[in-house]
């Protein structure tokens, strides 16, 4: 019988045994047995909240069972199925998005091990985050209008064909027609400093307009004429003391080069974008780089600004409150997802449970950030 795990939501790598026979998932999930052991060993997901004993609560089955019950080597076949439904095949998966690239991690690992050429990619995984780039205003201008009428601003929000500075080991362009389809379908919102209690304008009102030309993607904003908005807006973009703003988009549709560049970097190309809403800001926080690491951070499942909060009251000698603990348990459960062998975890206490994660998970981050400042 198959070790006795701790569940979790993405099912950590293992090594085992390959074979490319034919695949019947349904008669493989009648033969394995329903205890947590053979279930866990057959998947590459489980329901946290479902019952470890009890098939419903697993997704992903990809081994071989033999007549006896016993849980053999991984099926080429089946792990290539589940990837198929990780891009939407056979209606999809129902998963958390932040489970997806460890499921696929998984899958795809077994493929690896039995040299498979060409493993299939995870072709969703940009599209499943909502991404936000920094970006300097091109030849942007406060245009008085008419007596009586408000200024507008006017600029140029993204440039075509301009690649961007490494975004951690890629870099990205955006390709003529990838704003198309959205500035005619979505509403979206104009604000001020990413501030949902400040809007500047809406394409649903007329008050924004968008539109592609062949430079790229074409603004014009129309701000409520009010004293607030001419001292704190127009007239900081009129010195120029306000000239770059972000804007916030998910990927429908792009293209990743096969292998890196001379550069080391591989190549995005944004074909189709839905676009959320553009601001113009007194000062990006984060450079591209730190937009596209915490980015990627959300679409795993890793809440950042959370974890910065968290960690601050960690640092005050405040005691963790149960929503810091779950929050540093779940943050180590999709960092150990993406470790290629996962040894099992003793079982401690919740206090030791959740002093062992910060210490790891602090100790992570800190790595992670030394890689970037040396990179």
């Amino acid at each position: 019988m198959p070790p006795m795990v701790e569940p979790r939501m993405a099912i950590a790598v293992h090594h085992t045994d390959t074979t490319d026979e034919d695949w019947d998932a349904g008669m493989m999930v009648k033969r394995c047995p329903a205890d947590e052991g053979h279930l866990h060993a057959m998947h590459a997901w489980m329901d946290p909240e479902g019952d470890p004993e009890s098939k419903g609560s697993y997704k992903f089955p990809h081994h071989m069972v033999g007549m006896d019950g016993d849980v053999m080597a991984a099926s080429v076949k089946g792990c290539s199925a589940g990837i198929a439904v990780l891009n939407g095949g056979r209606g999809g998966a129902d998963i958390p998005d932040s489970d997806r690239r460890g499921v696929y991690r998984h899958l795809a690992a077994h493929m690896t091990d039995a040299d498979v050429e060409e493993v299939p990619d995870l072709r969703s995984l940009f599209r499943q985050a909502r991404e936000e780039r920094v970006f300097t205003l091109d030849q942007v201008e406060v245009r008085d209008g008419e007596p009586g009428k408000p200024a507008r601003i006017v600029g140029h929000a993204a440039v075509f064909n301009s690649w961007s500075e490494d975004l951690g080991g890629y870099r990205e362009r955006i390709a003529p027609g990838a704003f198309r389809k959205t500035v005619q379908e979505s509403d979206i919102r104009a604000l001020w400093n990413h501030d949902p209690n400040f809007v500047l304008g809406r394409t649903k009102s007329s008050t924004l307009s968008l539109h592609e030309d062949k430079k790229g993607l074409l603004i014009e904003i129309t701000p409520p004429d009010t004293q607030l908005v001419r001292d704190l807006v127009l007239e900081p973009m009129r010195r120029g003391d306000v000239d770059q703003a972000s804007f916030a988009f998910r990927a429908i549709a792009e293209e990743m080069s096969a292998g890196p560049n001379r550069a080391g970097l591989y190549e995005r190309t944004l074909q189709e974008m839905q676009l959320f809403d553009v601001s113009p800001v007194t000062f990006p926080v984060y450079s591209q780089t730190d937009m596209a690491v915490r980015s990627i951070l959300a679409s795993a499942g890793i809440d950042w600004a959370a974890l910065t909060v968290a960690f601050t009251r960690a640092e005050r000698g405040l005691t963790p409150s149960g929503s810091d603990i779950d929050l540093f348990t779940g943050s180590i459960a999709v960092l150990r997802s993406y470790l290629p062998v996962e040894p099992v975890p003793a079982r401690h206490s919740t206090a030791e449970q959740a002093g062992r994660s910060v210490a790891h998970l602090r100790r992570l981050l800190e790595l992670h950030e030394h890689s970037l400042l040396s990179g």
